[in-house]
This record gives C-alpha cells, structure tokens and sequence, in this order.
C-alpha cells in the first residue's frame, strides 16, 4: 500500500520523564544501547530505578518483554508523561575535545520513513544481523523510539538558522550532564510558525544517517509489519522514526577514528605479515607508542597503522601504489576503496588474513573501539592477536559515497559526542 506523508517531518508526541517524580535527569539517561558493555550497564542499573538503560537494555530474562512491562508501568506511574504539546526539540550538546569547546546543535522530529532506494534517506555503512533482530524485538514489544536516529542534512534554508538562532536563546526545559561531562540541552520548538519554518525546511533536503543505521532498517521493517495489518493509506505514527538532524556543516561535527580489535588471527599469515604487507604497503617500524600514534594522525587519510601479538614494535603502513586500488578491489566501488578503513579490510583482513566480510558481519572476532592505547594494550598483554588503527573519515568522504549508492564497511564512524539516550522517547500507538 503506497503510504504519502502530508509532511516529511512532523512534531513529537514526545514522552519525557517527570523530574518531580525521577530526580535528576543525570541520573536517567545512557550512552547508546551498542556503547553499554556489562560493567556499564550494572552501574546504570543502580544509579536510578528509572534509568532509561532498563528499556534501552533490561535485565529481565526476557529483556524486551521485560522493557515493555517497565515503560508501562512508568507511563502509568506518570514516571514519563507526555509533552505539553506536540514540538520540534532543537538539541545542543556542549563539550571539550582535543583540547576546545565544543557545541553541537541538531533538530529532533519524527522523520517520515523511506526505503534507501528512494534516495531521500541514505545509509553509509553497512549493518549486522544480529544487531538488526535485537533492536527489531525490542521495538515490537515496546512501540516506542527510545533513542534517537543521527541524521545529517544539507543547511539551504536562511530561515531554519534564524529561527534556531532565536531558538538557543530560551531556556532549556531539559538540561542533563552525561558521565563524561557532555552537557545536553532541550528547548521545544512548538509554536505553530516555527514549526511550519522546519517543516519547509526539512521537506525537501536528502538525509544521510550518520550513526543508528540498524535501528532506522529496524524501524522500516516494523512499519512494514504494522502497516501489513491496516487498510488506511494515511500515515500513522509507526511510519515515522525518531530522529535529530544535524546540518553537515555543523562546527560541531567531529568524526573520531574507529579502530579494529582482532581476537584471534591465524598463525601463519601472521607471522609472515611484514613480507605479505609489503607487497602492497610501504612499512615503517616505530619503538615508541606515542611516536607511532603521532605519525599516524599527521599521515595521510588512508594511512595504517599495526600491532601485532609476538612481535615488537608498531607498523606504520602507507600504500605503495594507489593507482593499483581498482585492480586490487574491483568489486569495491570507487569512492568506498579509497578509504582507510577499505583499505585495511581489503587488503589486509581478507587478503592476508582470509577474514571475508560475512566473518566481519557476523560478528565475534573482531571488536571496534576509539580509544587507540586500549586496543595497543590488549595486544601487548597477550588479549588479542592484533590491533589495527586508521584516522577518520571526513564528513565529504561519507556523503560521496552516499550519493554513489555505496555503503562503507560496518563500523566505519563514530560520530563524537554520541547522542544521549533518554531525553524524549517517541511513542508509534499513538
């Protein structure tokens, strides 16, 4: 059934926690559901008996059965309650990295769901499976959009930055400090003029998802089960995902590297990596850790950098000939191989190591972090057998290949601050 949105982005009917009743809004909220690891997710389960981790990730022995059963127990105990009005939220969040302040700024809306052939809403990078069934279930059986899905637009409209201008001028009604001292911001937008300015605004701009990529697929596989059950061609709340749209060109918007963590690697190939690597890379050994780490970050996009279990020292890894790319990764599309991150799954992972991409997508082996000394430090205590960094992509390099109708490898970004979980959540029965 064709389903056609009289607005691509609409008000939410948001539910947000009562303060009255929660306490601090500090203590509600969460990283992430995939940045939770076990340790984490005890600490925010006793940090509060509302914390937004016991739906985001429960407990329970039947964690989405036991999510559902919770939210609505919180929207009967008016633990959330809803918004005084249907609103846009502008959303600022403000922080220090590498050394200066930072803010960043988005909008919060319901976002009419297209599939990405449209070219309306795109991806960039590849999902897991398993990732994809979690969150599926887990929207199943709360109805609700528990975090937001990061998206990123180009900025054409004078007066979207006006009113959001004016906009960050109020007061937050919804103020929250994160464990890392990210200070997050709300202030509604629900004056029916302004939000007739976001709707003209936002109606016609494609959106490329920055990070929640599993969760928006997840989130048209549910419209596509819900919507199998009505006979309406209206839009109805579970044909919209929640969503905060950032402008590209956004000074806030810092992308930080997202290295690989290997586990096991086989014997062989590891231990002939210098000779098999050099077939390809220029190699460089480094002694020092924060000499290496240095020289990686002041080299060039595509650089690469090793350690591997058993053998001293760090690799510095540039490619002798990028002229050769095309033959190298034919299957791999032009503005996807010459990426860092496609080089070392290309040429590394598969060639040397034989990790094909169904490996990668299934999960288990390898691990993915940002923090580049505890990748180093697994390996020299023995953990896992290598560890393999790269710098970032850049915001242009993501939209090119985009709008070539390709997808990086999984886990290719990692959009800093992260988006914090438990501001608004967007219910889809209403």
């Amino acid at each position: 059934m064709s389903v056609a949105a009289s607005h691509r982005v609409e008000p939410l009917n948001a539910l947000i926690f009562d303060p009255a009743r929660t306490g601090a809004l500090d203590q509600l909220i969460a990283p992430p559901y995939d940045l939770i690891d076990r340790t984490q997710q005890e600490e925010l389960h006793a940090r509060s008996p509302f914390n937004i981790v016991r739906l985001e990730l429960s407990r329970e022995a039947d964690p989405y059965a036991g999510a559902a059963t919770t939210l609505a127990r919180w929207r009967g105990d008016a633990i959330l309650t809803r918004a005084p009005k249907p609103a846009f939220y502008y959303y600022i969040q403000r922080c220090a990295h590498a050394g200066r302040a930072m803010v960043r700024k988005g909008v919060i809306a319901r976002v009419f769901l297209e599939e990405f052939a449209s070219g309306k809403i795109l991806p960039h990078e590849r999902t897991f499976p398993k990732a994809k069934e979690d969150r599926l279930r887990l929207l199943a059986t709360t109805r609700t959009n528990i975090s937001p899905i990061f998206g990123l637009y180009p900025s054409m409209s004078t007066s979207l930055t006006d009113l959001l201008a004016r906009v960050a001028d109020r007061a937050p009604i919804l103020t929250a400090v994160d464990d890392r001292g990210i200070v997050n911001e709300l202030r509604a937008i629900d004056v029916p003029d302004e939000i007739a300015i976001v709707q003209e605004a936002l109606e016609a701009p494609r959106i490329l998802i920055a990070d929640g990529h599993h969760r928006y697929e997840t989130a048209l596989e549910y419209s596509r089960q819900r919507r199998a059950g009505v006979k309406t061609s209206a839009p109805q709340p579970f044909d919209y995902v929640m969503m905060t749209l950032v402008a590209f060109d956004d000074p806030g918007l810092v992308i930080l590297p997202t290295h690989r963590l290997i586990r096991n690697l086989p014997q062989e190939p590891l231990t002939h990596f210098r000779m098999r690597c050099g077939e390809d890379f220029i190699i460089e050994e480094v002694a020092d850790r924060d000499h290496f780490l240095a020289t990686l970050a002041a080299g060039e996009p595509d650089a690469l950098g090793a350690a591997l279990a058993g053998q001293s020292g760090f690799l510095l890894l540039a490619l002798r000939d990028r002229g050769q790319l095309a033959g190298a990764m034919p299957e791999t599309p032009p503005a996807v191989r010459s990426l860092g991150v496609s080089i070392l799954h290309g040429l590394i992972l598969e060639r040397i190591f034989g990790i094909k991409p169904a490996e990668v997508r299934q999960g288990g082996n390898i691990e993915y972090t940002i923090h580049a000394f505890a990748a180093l430090s697994e390996v020299a205590g023995g953990r896992a057998a290598g560890a393999f960094l790269m710098n970032p992509p850049t915001v242009q390099d993501i939209e090119r290949v985009s709008r070539a109708g390709s997808t990086m490898p999984e886990k290719s970004t990692y959009f800093f601050p992260k988006l914090t979980t438990g501001m608004v959540l967007n219910p889809l029965d209403d």
